[in-house]
């Protein structure tokens, strides 16, 4: 009942662990149960928490889903999907048309259709429900105890997305939704964001401690350019903490609608690399929407991209949160894989595509073995027993984890449990990294159920759990993560996000204040003997809410600087995306507010890559959240560029696998003060895909004085001298000389 809760559910990621059980089960307890039927008014210290954890109508809609088999097609989910918020609706309607207006259950169905409505992306809809339900809920005392502040609450939200639909979605320009709130960002339209500060601003009478609501209130009036100077000083909060860049990185622009890749979508993956060949960076997205296919756009070298979906046959493609790119066969040619059933109540069947080389791609996951229908939000590529052929790795959320050796002749078979490695949980990211050094990947899982764990590689087929003995401590809510030489020593180390916490949580982490929920996890390695969590002294010990991420150096200086974006299925969830600056190896600062990233829409697959060929890395995000009435533009963040120096070099295997995944490239300047730079090749994050060719910052050094390659299978080292800077070239494994590549910059449309 909502006045007996006392801790707020979805901000403890153990309740969504738990599995889609617990989620549908609350959802019945929120439409059978009333907190009417308690007696007594509320405590003093109420809020409306049970409310808060079903403001976009996730869980109850999956209450209302149409069950699917195991071995169901893509399109038999689809159609379990298909209008099910409209069909809540109208027996919501249903409900309500056989209800007397004093019968306490109408207060349950509308405020259950208001959330529909808010799924269905029909806010302007869902807030006049809410006005008929806080009208009845105010005729009777007895009910205006218990409900009242509920309603209110969710009165302020809803309305605050109509003035997101009204002004910045329906009408999208660069700068909208970006903190802090530009002047050009204002609402024209200000009619939501004006009701939402006079609910927020009655909520907080009753409770003014609520930061989460604070937040929100200073969100609005920054909507309306009335902040800070117009803000009730008792619910201000300053921003200047937040506002202190002290390495600016320049203004990132949106240019995603200009260049054609201005997409309306739900939370899913992004790829960011070449699959034709062309020597230009495509761009490829998934969507959790089960009715909504991916999307294929090809970089046509002008400064724009062309969605070529139904021509490269993806079209029966539907859903997905996250996407992967690889080269499973070794002909030279980029597939795609797709892991399905993320946060959902039944399983679905991922999707290996394979690349035919002419444009178009083929389902081939049933002949290659992975049709398995399993719940999985992230997949990681390695050649694990280094015969050059590369191996999958599926993380799963409701069964246990799954290890797939490719044979070489297209197909894989399943081999977790005689590798060590078929671990339960509720495991949402992983990464392979070569801890040691030894040239055999071993294997960290991020697990939102419990805490992290490492596995070595014994270089036999099997792997052995090492987590306490290489001090691996959490977290113990994670989410995305990554292997990378953030230090520049030439040993990979590990970066783990934590999904702990809740929107005042991320807020004052934001402003260096104290929060609750668990730190995210970066571990220096100690030359493969060992981790040392460095998070703290890195700057990092914050919550961000995390899902999406990714790494790139993003101002060319030789050091990986990485950025955070945000999810949830709640509509509160408005905080912004994160870019942090990596200072030398030693520590991270904030850049978010100097380079206008800080997008406060959801932010899911991140890709980070040099598509204008230029030698600056530039930043997309598949943006939207978990709802239909939750969906936003993809974004394009275009680098200003920071007038360093560069080179990019695309690996080629011959007994390594082919696209070089696990190579390690070390580049030394020739320069008064020499910079070595480690690369190793990966697509970078579990939740998000950068190029797997390396575009490498070189600061202001004018030569490479040494460029090593080191490939694993073969067990060789290719080193080569005084290369020039700002060029891109391709080194095949064993050859003598590297081959420089013809590509153009780009320029952008005007």
């Amino acid at each position: 009942m909502l006045h007996t809760l006392r801790k707020p559910l979805l901000g403890r990621p153990a309740f969504w662990a738990g599995g889609l059980v617990t989620v549908l089960a609350t959802a019945l307890t929120i439409h059978r149960f009333s907190p009417s039927r308690s007696t007594g008014p509320p405590p003093r210290d109420y809020r409306p928490h049970l409310a808060r954890l079903d403001s976009s109508g996730f869980t109850t809609v999956m209450y209302n889903l149409r069950p699917w088999d195991p071995d169901a097609s893509l399109e038999d989910i689809r159609h379990s999907f298909q209008g099910v918020g409209e069909r809540g609706i109208r027996a919501m309607d249903q409900t309500l048309a056989g209800l007397d207006p004093s019968d306490r259950r109408a207060i349950d169905a509308l405020l259950m259709k208001a959330i529909l409505l808010n799924h269905e992306g029909q806010p302007r809809q869902a807030y006049e429900v809410l006005g008929r339900l806080r009208s009845l809920v105010e005729d009777h005392d007895d009910w205006a105890e218990q409900w009242l502040f509920t309603v209110i609450y969710y009165q302020g939200i809803t309305a605050l997305r109509c003035g997101e639909t009204e002004n910045c979605i329906l009408c999208r320009g660069e700068s909208s939704c970006i903190l802090p709130i530009a002047p050009a960002a204002v609402h024209t339209n200000p009619l939501g964001s004006r009701q939402a500060i006079g609910h927020f601003t009655e909520y907080l009478g009753q409770f003014p401690d609520d930061f989460e609501v604070r937040w929100l209130l200073n969100l609005a009036q920054m909507t309306l350019g009335e902040y800070p100077d117009q803000v009730n000083p008792a619910f201000l909060i300053s921003l200047e903490p937040f506002r202190r860049d002290e390495f600016p990185l320049g203004r990132f622009r949106d240019v995603g609608e200009r260049v054609g890749l201005n997409r309306f979508n739900q939370a899913g993956g992004a790829i960011m690399d070449d699959f034709d060949n062309d020597g230009l960076l495509d761009i490829v997205v998934t969507t959790v929407d089960p009715t909504q296919p991916m999307a294929f756009y090809r970089n046509k070298g002008d400064g724009t991209f062309e969605e070529r979906t139904k021509e490269a046959g993806l079209l029966g493609q539907l859903g997905g949160l996250n996407c992967v790119q690889t080269d499973y066969n070794n002909d030279g040619r980029l597939d795609i894989f797709i892991p399905r059933g993320a946060w959902y109540p039944l399983a679905m069947r991922p999707t290996l595509l394979r690349n035919n080389g002419d444009g178009t791609f083929t389902d081939v996951t049933k002949e290659a073995g992975l049709l398995e229908a399993v719940n999985s939000n992230s997949a990681s590529w390695a050649d694990y027993d280094n015969d050059g052929f590369l191996d999958l790795f599926v993380c799963c959320e409701r069964q246990p984890c799954r290890l797939y050796h490719n044979k070489g002749d297209g197909t894989f078979e399943e081999v977790a449990d005689r590798a060590g490695i078929r671990t339960k949980g509720f495991w949402k990211g992983c990464a392979w990294i070569d801890y040691d050094n030894d040239g055999y990947p071993d294997l960290f899982l991020n697990n939102m159920a419990g805490p992290a764990q490492l596995f070595h590689n014994n270089r036999d087929g099997t792997f052995s759990d090492v987590t306490a003995s290489m001090g691996i401590d959490g977290p113990n809510y994670g989410f995305s993560c990554w292997a990378w030489d953030f230090d520049n020593d030439g040993w990979l180390d590990l970066f783990a996000t934590s999904y702990d916490g809740e929107v005042a949580d991320a807020v004052k982490g934001m402003l260096g204040q104290p929060h609750k929920g668990d730190r995210n996890r970066l571990y220096r390695n100690l030359q493969g003997k060992g981790f040392q969590d460095v998070t703290k002294e890195a700057g990092l010990d914050r919550a961000f809410l995390t899902m999406g991420s990714n790494f790139g150096d993003f101002d060319g200086d030789g050091y990986l600087d990485l950025y955070l974006s945000t999810g949830g299925p709640q509509l509160s969830w408005l905080v912004p995306n994160r870019l942090f600056k990596n200072d030398r190896g030693q520590r991270f600062t904030e850049a978010t507010t100097s380079s206008g990233t800080g997008h406060l829409q959801k932010g899911h697959g991140v890709a980070c890559g040099d598509w204008r060929r230029n030698g600056n890395i530039d930043l997309f995000i598949e943006m939207g959240g978990q709802t239909p009435g939750d969906r936003y533009h993809n974004v394009l963040f275009r680098n200003p560029g920071h007038g360093n120096n560069w080179l990019t070099v695309k690996l080629v295997g011959k007994k390594t696998n082919r696209p070089a995944i696990g190579a390690r490239i070390k580049v030394v300047t020739a320069a008064d003060q020499p910079l070595t730079v480690h690369r190793h090749v990966s697509s970078g994050s579990s939740f998000g895909a950068n190029p797997l060719q390396q575009t490498i910052g070189l600061g202001k050094a004018d030569r490479v004085a040494s460029l090593e390659i080191t490939w694993p299978t073969s067990g060789t080292t290719q080193v080569f001298h005084d290369l020039a800077v700002n060029q891109a070239i391709e080194v095949t494994e064993f050859a003598r000389d590297y081959r420089k590549l013809d590509w153009k910059a780009v320029a952008l449309p005007e």
